[in-house]
């Protein structure tokens, strides 16, 4: 359970998409679901916000989630926790809510661990949103993304149960 190896970073390397990707749709839907936050958006054909390199919603893997403090600070943890499980690559915390610093921090698989930047690079004082990334596998098989989450809530369940 968890984000407990490094694995590869895509980025952008798999390219423009036509728009969002199957399995990346089905992972937003769960995540609003469970976390009962709003889909600020999944697919955009641009660069990333301050610069010149594609943004990795241009791929149709990336998405933005928004909602309170507390429920950002959920799904950061969530998105963390079973990044290996779920084939999460990266989450960005624009608003420092669980990495301290100014301007903002990113977790990414290859490295397994965050990153506090300490110049404007991602954060966004008072932002109300995080952004996640998923594999390419997972964002081409909604399937896989259902037996992904099925799989780690009820291993949530099962913890849960055992402390009865």
């Amino acid at each position: 359970m968890g984000a407990n190896m490094s694995r590869p970073y895509t980025g952008t390397k798999d390219g423009v998409a036509r728009g969002a990707r199957a399995g990346t749709k089905q992972f937003q839907a769960l995540m609003v679901y469970l976390f009962q936050m709003r889909s600020l958006g999944i697919y955009s054909n641009r660069t990333v916000r301050g610069g010149s390199s594609l943004s990795v919603h241009a791929t149709g893997r990336a998405c933005d989630l928004g909602g309170t403090d507390e429920k950002i600070i959920r799904a950061i943890n969530f998105l963390v926790d079973f990044a290996d499980d779920l084939g999460v690559e990266a989450v960005h915390d624009y608003g420092n809510r669980v990495m301290p610093g100014k301007f903002g921090a990113a977790w990414k698989c290859d490295r397994d661990g965050w990153k506090v930047y300490n110049a404007p690079t991602i954060g966004s004082p008072g932002a109300k949103w995080v952004h996640y990334e998923i594999s390419p596998a997972m964002a081409d098989d909604p399937d896989a993304v259902n037996a992904a989450f099925t799989d780690v809530l009820n291993r949530i369940v099962a913890a849960l149960q055992g402390l009865k």
